[in-house]
This record gives C-alpha cells, structure tokens and sequence, in this order.
C-alpha cells in the first residue's frame, strides 16, 4: 500500500489528516480538506515547518510555520500553484535568514505598511483574489477599484484613517449608489484585514448604507413582449440566445457567457458549471429544459470550444449591454436586469409549486446552512421543475393580447344578452 492509499483510508476511516507527509505532486493532487473542518495542515517531512494548508472551501497555499525570536509565526510562502520543489527552496532560503537572526515576518509586514494603496491593492489582487476568487469576484473587484478609488492609489496605506472611509462612503453614496458605496468600503476592508497593517480603518468606520433586496422578476404579461423584443431585435443571434439560456437555466450572466461544449451533455439534459466558474467553488450542475438544449445543439463545435464565441482574448462574449438595452426599450421593461433573469427562473418554478430547497439546488444557492440539504437532492425532480418553469414561460409568451376591436366586440356582444 502506497503512502497515498494510506493517507485517504486514513481520512475515510477517523476523519483525520495525516500530519506530516513527504509531500509530492500525487500526494497533494489527493488531498482534500475533511468536512467536519475548517482547514488542516499537512507538514513536509523534508524541510522543517513546511506546510500546506488546505481549506474546507478549497483553497490551498504553502506556509512556514515555526517559533521565531520566542513566538509562533506563520509566513506565506505562496499559493497552490507553487510546486513542492519551489516551495521547499523558499522555505529553506526563510529557515536560513531566521538562523541569521533575521525575521522574514516583521520584514514583509514592515515593507506593506510603507507600500501604497495602489501597491497593497496589486499585492492583494495576485496574492489573494487571483488565487481564491472566482472569475466573476476577481472581474467584480477589479473593476471596483478602478471606478472607486481613483486618486486614492498614490496614498501610503498607512495613512488612511477612519474618517478618510467615511468620506468616501458618502461620496459613493451620493454619487453611484448605496450598493456601490458598501461594496466599496468592504473591498478595502478586505486589502487592509489581509494585509495586517494594524488597526483596519474601514473595519468598524462606517455605517453601511440599508440595502433592499430586489425582487423584480418578468411577470407573465411581459413575457410575450419580451419574448417578441428579441427575436425582433437582436440582430446579433448569440446575443439573443445568451438571453434565453439566462433566461431558461437560470445561470449567472457570467457562466451563460463563458459556456464550453465540455461543460454540455445533451443525452443527459445537463450542464456542469466548473468548480473554477462557479461563486461556490464547486462543480454545479444545471438541469436544462428542452428549451435550451434546442438553442445549444446547433452551437456546437466552433473550434474554441465556446459555445458563444468572439473574437477578443478571452475567446467568448463578453458583454451584451447594447443588445440587451435595445430589447429593454423594445419590450417597454426599462428597469428590467440581466440578473433578474436568473430570479425569473425561480419565481416561475415557484408558481409551478416547486419547494425552496429545489429551487436553491437548480439556483445553485449553495451556503453552508443549506449544502447538506441540497446534496441529498438528485437532478431528477430539479430537472422535472425547470421543464415546468420553462415550458409555463413559453406557453405565456405565445398569449397574444386582446386588440381594441376584439374588446369592442366582447362589450357589445355582453350588451346584446
């Protein structure tokens, strides 16, 4: 028996990682963090206080864990994409200096707190986000920080204070919105608690802005006219088709737009959204209603391997606002939202007397309360659900509304009785 076999009949049998392995490739590909915990730590058994830390949500980095000048400290060597061998050469080339007298801790912290914002922000972003965001967080994020903080960027870090928060919270409030404002605030929040500067000037500086939950969904009078504005207007058919899988799955604007043909079964009516694309980290499969899978089949096969391709470097569409605006305006639904698509999808399979937990499993509304309720569910009464939701959609879209000649008539034949 392998040392690998070993560790996961270990893991199965008591729930418990191994705590110190002589860690390879193989070893680390099979890891994976038990459910009962947070995080573990597995050690290396070549280069003293080496070890990789794995997380229940499924992050992974490389740490060096050891007492330096009397205190237990920890030092982030790097993230998952390090291999064994770069790791054990950093951690060496640390273990060196502290026996130098040097400690690596204090250092790094001493050069961020003489960094930027603008420096702390990039640090941040591939220290942090890239290795742990989702595509969409990391897209999120760094268009935030742009739109947000301009002029802030040539700041030391160290000399923003509270009311420097407050200030900008209102400025946002006022000028982009509620939302904006709080969302701002929490990115910063999250730079300086990452970085371990000190006291967190946008921790507890602020008062956030009351959110009200949107609840707009399309109502089935609106469908005919939203059904026709895009067939009418969208003179681009990907565009027009990125709508109705929105619409017909569901799905994040984000993942409807990077789909792949390997993320598509056909035979089985499904499409696995990849942990590496999805918010929760985790593969999330979506029932798709013969609807859909009509839209999808003849889109397969472009030789990028997207199923709605363009000619930019990422390979897929990536924004639909111009389309999208057109079929607002043609359909009269201007307040209508991309997203409220997707909260479309679940009223719909309400009305159709579908139960919360269901419609969270189809939704992909996996938080840690409702994770043990939704993995007990199969795709099987999710699927039957979407098929109803959608072909109710369908069926209300194909209604056409009364004429004023055809009301006429009905009033006058009433009179004659």
């Amino acid at each position: 028996m392998n040392e690998l076999t070993s560790m996961r009949l270990t893991t199965d049998a008591v729930k418990a990682m191994p705590r110190k392995l002589a860690l390879t490739k193989t070893i680390i590909d099979g890891l994976s963090c038990p459910p009962d915990r947070r995080d573990v730590h597995i050690y290396d058994t070549k280069v003293p206080s080496l070890a990789y830390k794995l997380t229940r949500n499924g992050a992974a980095a490389w740490f060096l864990i050891r007492r330096i000048e009397g205190r237990a400290q920890r030092l982030r060597i790097g993230g998952r994409d390090l291999t064994v061998d770069q790791a054990r050469k950093l951690a060496q080339q640390h273990n060196g200096k502290i026996a130098d007298g040097e400690n690596p801790v204090i250092e790094r912290r001493t050069a961020r707190r003489s960094s930027t914002l603008q420096e702390l922000w990039e640090s941040y972003f591939e220290k942090h986000l890239k290795p742990r965001g989702s595509a969409r967080t990391i897209a999120t994020d760094e268009s935030r920080w742009k739109t947000c903080f301009e002029g802030w960027g040539a700041r030391r870090a160290m000399s923003v204070t509270e009311a420097d928060v407050r200030a900008l919270h209102t400025k946002l409030g006022e000028e982009r919105g509620h939302v904006t404002a709080n969302r701002a605030v929490q990115l910063l929040r999250r730079m300086f608690g990452w970085a371990r500067l000190g006291a967190n000037p946008a921790s507890k500086a602020v008062s956030m802005y009351r959110e009200t939950t949107r609840a707009r969904f399309v109502q089935p009078d609106e469908l005919p006219r939203l059904f026709r504005a895009l067939d009418d207007a969208a003179t681009n058919p990907s565009i027009r088709d990125v709508v109705y899988i929105a619409l017909y799955t569901g799905a994040r604007r984000s993942n409807v737009l990077s789909m792949r043909d390997d993320e598509i079964n056909l035979a089985a009516g499904t499409w696995t959204i990849p942990g590496s694309k999805s918010k929760n980290h985790e593969p999330m499969p979506i029932a798709l209603a013969p609807q859909a899978v009509k839209i999808l089949k003849p889109r397969l096969g472009h030789p990028s391997g997207f199923i709605f391709p363009s000619d930019g470097k990422t390979g897929h569409l990536i924004e639909v606002k111009a389309t999208w605006k057109d079929v607002r305006q043609r359909a009269g639904l201007p307040d209508l939202h991309l997203h409220d698509l997707r909260r479309t999808l679940g009223s719909w399979q309400a009305a159709a007397g579908a139960s919360l937990p269901i419609i969270g499993r189809s939704l992909g509304h996996l938080d840690q309360a409702a994770t043990a309720i939704y993995a007990r569910l199969n795709l099987a009464p999710v699927a039957a659900s979407v098929h109803a939701a959608t072909a109710a959609m369908e069926r209300a879209a194909k209604v056409k509304p009364k004429t004023k000649n055809a009301t006429k008539a009905a009033g006058k034949s009433a009179r004659s009785k």
